[in-house]
Parts: structure tokens; sequence; C-alpha cells
């Protein structure tokens, strides 16, 4: 746990240092995009790579949808209750 307190600490660090350097900032944009490209690419990989969760992927798929929906019905009523409370002009 140290070392990615330590590693985001180090990275918060050198973007304020950083921070007037737009042309690193917009490089950094595109890096991050495809650092989580191969992160979703390389987390399938694993996943289809083990017998356990393949064979019962047909039960964790109904699950994960019904928590899917769940989430989403969820963000979508908090968003307008607080669009309704703090950013409604009456």
């Amino acid at each position: 746990m140290i070392t990615v307190v330590s590693i985001m600490a180090g990275g918060m660090l050198l973007g304020f240092l950083l921070r007037a350097k737009q042309r690193f900032i917009s490089g950094n944009e595109k890096l991050i995009t495809y650092a989580i490209y191969l992160l979703l690419f390389m987390m399938g990989v694993s996943i289809g790579s083990n017998e356990q969760i393949m064979n019962s992927l047909s039960t964790l798929g109904i699950v994960a949808l019904i928590v899917s929906i769940g989430a989403i019905i969820g963000s979508i009523l908090t968003g307008f209750v607080v669009f309704k409370l703090f950013f409604k002009n009456d």
C-alpha cells in the first residue's frame, strides 16, 4: 500500500511542477487513455484464462447485469436529486 501511495504522491508532485506545460498535459491524457485500454484488455485476458470464472459466467452475468442496472438507476436518480437541490434556478 505504501508503494501505491508513494507512486501517486510522486505523480501528483510531478503534475504540480509541470502544470504550466500544456504539451505535456495533452500527451499525458493520451497516454492515460491508452493505458486504460491496455488494462482493460489484460483484465479480459485474465478473466478469459480463468476456468472457474468462465464456467460460472452465466450465473455471474445475471448478477452483474442486475448490479449494473441498479447502479445506473441509482446514479440517474442521485444526479436528478442533486440537480434539483443545488443547480435548479427557480
